[in-house]
Formats: C-alpha cells, structure tokens, sequence
C-alpha cells in the first residue's frame, strides 16, 4: 500500500489533472455498477452504455472541474488548515456543487441524445434534491479533507467518499425522482416516482 501511495503522489505531482481523471473515472466506474447492481438490482440487465457514460462524465467533467475548484480555493484562502479556514473553503467549494451535479445531468442527457425540455424538466424537478444530498454528504466530507489532508492527497481520498456519492448520482440522474412518466423527448406529462429520492446523507 505504501508502494502505491509513493508512486500516486510522485506521479500526481507530475501529472495531476491525468491522475484525478484516472482515479475519478474509476470511482464513477464503481459507483455506477453499485447503482445498478445494489440499488436498482438489474443484474444481467445491467446497462454497460451508461456506465461508459458515466465514467466519461466523471473523468472528463468531473475530475478536471473538481481539481480546479481545489486549487483555486487554496489560492484564494491559503493553505492554512486551521478550522475557521477549513470552513472558509467548504464553504466556498460547496457553493458549486449544482454546477457540479447539474453539469453531470446536462452533459449525460446530452449523450443519450435527450431533449432541451426534458433535461430542464430534470433539472427543476431533480436537481434541489440532487443538491441537498451532495451538501449532506460533501459538507462534512470537505471540512475534514481540508482541515487535515495535505492538497496532493484530497482528490485521492475523496473518491473513497466518491463511491458513495456516484452511486446516489448516477441512480437519481438517471432514473430522475419525478421522471418514470417522462419520455425522451420532453413531454411535460412529469409522473412520480420513489427511485431516485433515497435520502443517501
């Protein structure tokens, strides 16, 4: 395990953005297959086209804009990773969380060839409660990242966190808490359903 972490930090000091959509597209990777498997029991129905998706999303959205989002907080704040400073930032990080999630809605309605209408439908009816979860599970998750994990090691620790976030992500971007009546071209006849607002934080 040291092994590993010596030659995850070598190479993400060379190569930090490449890295964090490695390891990022892999958490996405993970997190859907529990989604499916675990929340939505599909077995050998499994949907392998939205688990590519949602790998792509992850790394090349995701990761980037995430790892961003870290540095720049660090310029703006400092380094310092005392409490009042900690908070500053999770603060400052958490208010792009419905950039975060409502992007990962956007852009996987877009590759699955979704109207305009049916994602804005999504994105009022979903994203509040989207958000809500990520806060209850990101708040907490980002004070302690920031108060004591130095800024190489964050991107890699968040992801075990991650896991559990994508998989909530993925199931409710893509099974949506009010869009079992929608069909892909928009219509407004928006019906109700309980699959996607499992309270995950």
């Amino acid at each position: 395990m040291r092994g590993f972490l010596r030659w995850y930090s070598q190479n993400l000091k060379k190569h930090q953005f490449a890295m964090n959509m490695v390891t990022t597209g892999t958490v996405f990777f993970l997190g859907d297959i529990l989604s499916q498997q675990v929340i939505e029991k599909k077995g050998k129905d499994h949907e392998l086209e939205r688990t590519v998706r949602s790998i792509s999303v992850g790394s090349f959205y995701i990761a980037p804009f995430i790892t961003y989002l870290y540095n720049f907080a660090d310029k703006v704040f400092g380094t310092s990773q005392t409490i009042p400073n900690s908070l500053k930032k999770t603060g400052f990080i958490c208010l792009f969380s419905p950039a975060v999630s409502g992007g990962y809605v956007i852009i996987n309605n877009f590759l699955q060839g979704k109207s305009t209408s049916y994602t804005i439908d999504q994105l009022k009816n979903d994203l509040p409660t989207i958000v809500l979860v990520q806060w209850k599970i990101w708040i907490p998750s980002h004070f302690i990242l920031l108060t004591v994990v130095p800024l190489r090691h964050r991107m890699f620790l968040s992801n075990f966190v991650g896991v559990l976030w994508t998989c909530y992500l993925t199931h409710a971007s893509n099974t949506g808490t009010s869009h079992a009546g929608t069909s892909n071209t928009g219509s407004s006849n928006i019906g109700t359903s309980n699959t996607g607002t499992s309270d995950s934080g």
